[in-house]
């Protein structure tokens, strides 16, 4: 029946009702929104970044100071000052952080926490270090013979305490670049576990 009307409902006002089932003309979505044109989701003409980006604004830039800032403390500082910097490189992402102008935006309070959790990580392990280190050199000064003593056994654990944290320092340092990088880009990164304990809520 090519005058079939859908069940309940009688022929328009105007005019015989188009047959059910009939296909209706496919009108093309608004531009800028999802499914239509290129523009990606309310920005028409302008694709979307991919999840956790934004363009670069002006918080990228102290948002990237908080990990350079940390990653300068504790390299340079720890060369400077006798290894000081390592113990300190928590102390600028957190003004940083707290500072009146960054605290109540989101993307620097995230890349500061995240520097501000890399440098007391790294605090921590250079303590931790050092009480290896100087441990091992007791234990074994009070353990072994005048002979052991004036051999290198001494070497073997002090140098394994060295390569196991000078190892996860350079991979603070790898990290810390990357998310200087990332934070210029305006995008959104974690420190692995590892390298950035999540001490800090930010």
């Amino acid at each position: 029946m090519s005058d079939y009307y859908q069940p309940g409902y009688g022929p328009p006002a105007g005019g015989p009702q188009q047959p059910y089932g009939t296909p209706q003309p496919y009108e093309t979505p608004q531009q800028g929104w999802s499914g239509g044109t290129p523009g990606g989701y309310g920005y028409p003409g302008t694709p979307q970044p991919g999840y956790g980006t934004r363009p670069p604004t002006p918080s990228s830039g102290p948002a990237m100071w908080s990990h350079l800032g940390a990653l300068l403390t504790i390299t340079a500082g720890t060369m400077m000052c006798c290894g000081l910097g390592a113990f300190l490189g928590w102390i600028y992402p957190l003004s940083l952080r707290g500072n009146e102008r960054h605290k109540h935006d989101p993307y620097i309070r995230h890349h500061a926490t995240q520097a501000v959790n890399y440098g007391i990580t790294q605090a921590i392990m250079a303590a931790l270090g050092l009480v290896l280190y100087v441990a091992s050199a007791l234990i074994f000064a009070a353990a072994a013979t005048a002979e052991q003593r004036n051999s290198s056994g001494l070497a073997v654990p002090l140098l394994t305490v060295i390569v196991i944290f000078g190892a996860f320092a350079l991979s603070g340092v790898v990290c810390a670049v990357i998310g200087t990088v990332k934070a210029t880009r305006g995008e959104l990164w974690t420190y692995p576990r590892l390298i950035a304990w999540p001490l800090s809520k930010g």
